[in-house]
């Protein structure tokens, strides 16, 4: 099933205004000990400070449910440094018997997997055709999980508060795979093509859409929790983040959220994973003998 449905400003590059910049308290947690970094678990992963960070947007043009902007406390955690390639799906398929990504309609063609194998050269591309569930059971199979929204909106922002952008107000061609019509090729593109953000992240904003945990609720931001959020109860459609190669560039915004019924398709979406830091580090400590 193929249903993409984007709750974004229009494809016309409307612009939104942006708000003042707000203080927010640094996080005084430090980031774990070599031996944690080294489990293979979190290899190509970035970790991410428990802190605060003001989550959403009260922008004058941007979406409803995007509103109101509000200050959110996420614990530490990792996160892929890239979304998941096919390569790297390729292993989960090749070990578990998963079906392939794969839609038998015409646009799906160039990116449809022939058995196990993906496009031919496109091993460092980003994995799509993957619905919500296909990307749970691949997270779960390396041990890990989707991120929440909270989590992957803190992400995006880096150290930037209340910016527009990964990268501050303005986004460039150099920093992410988005639509620019005739001023190049439109495509998807290799992971780490373009400048990583703020936390070393690659495809934060651009290249495809990526899966988070949560239900999509467009109310939810009036109700949700200040504390670790994870979404409403239930719900029709899974949070989809990030923007794409086809999107114009106010879709690549940081408080932008896009949403998609769990078992759908597209070659605009894929994902990458999150675990907690927590449970990873007291696993470090209760291996250390006691002197």
């Amino acid at each position: 099933m193929f249903l993409f449905v984007l709750t974004g400003c229009s494809e016309d590059g409307s612009s939104s205004l942006s708000t003042p910049e707000k203080h927010i308290e640094a996080s005084p947690e430090n980031a774990p000990s070599s031996a944690v970094t080294a489990d293979p678990k979190v290899q190509d992963m970035v970790f991410i400070p428990a802190g605060e960070f003001i989550m959403g947007s009260d922008d004058e043009e941007v979406n409803a449910d995007e509103k109101p902007s509000h200050k959110v406390f996420v614990d530490s955690f990792y996160i892929d440094r890239h979304e998941v390639t096919n390569s790297q799906y390729q292993k989960f398929i090749l070990a578990t018997g998963h079906s392939a990504p794969f839609v038998d309609k015409p646009w799906a063609e160039p990116y449809n997997w022939k058995g196990t194998a993906y496009p031919e050269e496109k091993g460092k591309h980003p994995v799509v055709l993957v619905s919500w569930d296909d990307a749970q059971a691949y997270a779960r199979w390396a041990g890990k999980r989707l991120p929440t929204e909270a989590e992957w909106e803190k992400a995006v922002r880096g150290n930037l508060v209340s910016k527009k952008y990964p990268f501050g107000d303005q986004l460039e061609m150099s920093q992410a795979n988005f639509d620019k019509g005739f001023l190049r090729e439109n495509a998807l593109q290799p992971v780490e093509r373009y400048q990583p953000g703020g936390y070393g992240l690659y495809d934060m904003a651009g290249n495809v859409w990526e899966w988070c945990q949560d239900w999509y609720d467009e109310k939810y931001y009036k109700v949700s929790s200040g504390k670790n959020p994870a979404g409403p109860d239930g719900g029709v459609y899974r949070v989809l983040r990030g923007g794409s190669w086809v999107n114009d560039k106010e879709f690549l915004r940081c408080a932008q959220r896009g949403k998609n019924v769990p078992d759908g398709k597209s070659h605009v979406v894929g994902f990458r994973c999150a675990l907690s830091a927590e449970p990873q580090i007291l696993a470090h400590e209760a291996r250390i003998p006691n002197l």
